[in-house]
């Protein structure tokens, strides 16, 4: 009797193992699918949100939200204090054309708070006066940091405006 209470036990074990083990592969597998879903809509998303601030014209410029930012969240300032040390990043990836300009100085901006952390505080303060996140300084002090340097870098808003595809 004792022999077959064990047995039993140990079946239902198993099953309850088996059962759980289908369970957890069930919701790996829709994990993985949620991660490719975000990562096919993610794109959409980052530009929708630029386009809050400069819309998506060829070349982007700020529009009244984002002139707003630049004026009253400190990133101008950021921008400008460090033009030289930003402008040197930018050519040193040595971009050959004005859509690879434009996309090295974004990032290159982006990057600000990785290979400058003392700014940081700067950052989240602006962020805090304007009511924005810190993404949304970035991308606008990145657009006005490609306003100052594109010609020092040897192209010119012309040059972006023939990389737009009809």
């Amino acid at each position: 009797m004792e022999q077959l209470l064990i047995t039993i036990i140990s079946v239902l074990f198993t099953g309850m193992l088996a059962a759980i083990g289908y369970f957890l592969k069930r919701i790996f597998e829709k994990t993985d699918n949620i991660g490719i879903d975000i990562s096919e809509i993610k794109p959409k998303v980052d530009i929708l949100w630029r386009d809050k601030y400069a819309p998506a014209l060829s070349p982007r410029q700020l529009n009244e939200k984002g002139q707003s930012i630049l004026n009253q969240s400190g990133i101008k300032e950021i921008i400008e204090e460090n033009r030289e040390k930003l402008f040197a990043e930018v050519k040193a990836l040595n971009p050959t054309n004005a859509y690879d300009a434009e996309q090295t100085i974004l990032d290159v901006v982006n990057e600000i708070p990785k290979h400058y952390p003392e700014l940081i505080p700067r950052l989240k303060d602006g962020a805090f006066r304007v009511g924005q996140s810190v993404d949304a300084l970035l991308l606008v002090g990145g657009i006005h940091l490609r306003n100052m340097i594109f010609g020092d870098l040897g192209f010119s808003m012309v040059d972006l405006d023939k990389t737009k595809t009809v």
